[in-house]
């Protein structure tokens, strides 16, 4: 997916932000700048999440942050996991527990520090969205007997607090089933295998690092070993935003789960902003 103009102010805003919050007044201006003369020369054929993994790498040369939102990643994880109780019972109530645990991981998708279009709805009540809203984009029909019948699963994720939801929809496929694949570099709130550790995905799951250091999956980032798995699993998940951006377009069999946070990823998929969206390509 390309770097459109609508996606530029968003870039440049996460831009400011980081500076406000990880340097001294006078080297915020030359971080801006910096990004500035970088943006200047992007090839915006490429997708968002590559420009963003440039203003990370500016961020820790100028300021050694290498990881600037590792406290509000922590607390996601913590305030994931304390729901946890309540939405294994919820699960359980439900005649198809593998089509619930679906669309609670889909409503945990809403926590994204990046995005600065996201609607401005907190977990619990997007979660309770999810469990009675029809999928604005719906391939459920198609990805929920794959996940009943005995193929591989690679699951990939995005971000921290959000796994931990997507680690009670894991119990519900088949543990041994799936691989789950998160970030090898801290990038916005993205997961790492740190994070994977404290959402306790890594005692249900084999957890592996994609090798992708920037807020997505392009495969020509990823590692040789990823990419294997990525072209032979039988089934292919892929988690929020920063994964459709990188992975749409790729020609490869993947289901999409995602909240439609932001308008260009609602015009691309047809979604209304805010909606749910299980949606098969290739």
């Amino acid at each position: 997916m390309e770097t459109g103009p609508e996606c530029i102010p968003c870039l440049l805003r996460h831009t400011r932000d980081l500076a406000r919050n990880n340097l001294p007044e006078p080297d915020r201006e030359i971080f801006c700048e910096a990004v500035m003369d970088l943006l200047a020369s992007f090839d915006r054929r490429n997708p968002p999440p590559l420009f963003a993994g440039e203003i990370y790498r500016v961020l820790e040369r100028m300021g050694g942050v290498p990881d600037p939102y590792a406290e509000q990643k922590a607390s996601s994880n913590r305030s994931a996991l304390a729901l946890v109780p309540r939405l294994e019972k919820v699960i359980s109530s439900f005649s198809d527990p593998v089509e619930a645990a679906m669309r609670i991981a889909v409503a945990g998708n809403i926590v994204d520090f990046g995005v600065h279009d996201a609607p401005g709805c907190g977990l619990e009540e997007t979660v309770e969205r999810a469990l009675r809203t029809p999928f604005a984009v719906d391939c459920t029909a198609e990805l929920l007997p794959r996940l009943r019948g005995e193929g591989s699963v690679l699951y990939i994720g995005d971000n921290a607090g959000e796994i931990v939801l997507d680690r009670l929809f894991v119990q519900r496929i088949s543990p041994a089933r799936v691989i789950f694949a998160v970030r090898s570099a801290p990038i916005i709130n993205d997961a790492t295998l740190f994070d994977a550790r404290q959402a306790g995905l890594i005692e249900v799951c084999e957890v592996v690092e994609s090798g992708s250091p920037v807020s997505g999956t392009p495969l020509e980032l990823c590692t040789e070993e990823f990419r294997e798995l990525f072209f032979s699993c039988g089934t292919v998940i892929s988690k929020g935003q920063g994964n459709f951006e990188t992975l749409f377009g790729s020609g490869c069999e993947v289901f999409h789960l995602l909240v439609a946070k932001c308008p260009v990823i609602a015009a691309r998929t047809g979604a209304p902003l805010g909606s749910f969206i299980v949606l098969k390509e290739g």
